[in-house]
């Protein structure tokens, strides 16, 4: 009967169904969830940094300006009145 018993132990053992094999595995399965946990975790605090920089890149974007236009040289009165024209349509 004994040798029967650790007949079936083995056999289970190999099959990998064994209290020490199932034990080995919630451990590796165990260790393997923290992990996914902790990354999960540096996601979310990423994406949150992301999200501030993004609105700080927006914010300093909003604000500059834009380059300074060169003032045409006027030299006849036509062109006087194109220019005015235009800033005023401005």
């Amino acid at each position: 009967m004994k040798g029967l018993m650790k007949i079936i132990g083995m056999i289970l053992g190999i099959l990998g169904l064994s209290a020490k094999a199932t034990a080995k595995k919630k451990a590796a399965v165990k260790k393997i969830d923290k992990q996914v946990k902790e990354i999960k975790k540096a996601k979310v605090t990423v994406q949150k940094k992301k999200a501030t920089v993004q609105k700080k890149k927006a914010a300093v974007k909003k604000a500059q300006k834009k380059k300074p236009t060169k003032k045409p040289n006027i030299t006849t009165a036509k062109k006087a009145r194109a220019s005015l024209k235009r800033r005023a349509k401005r």
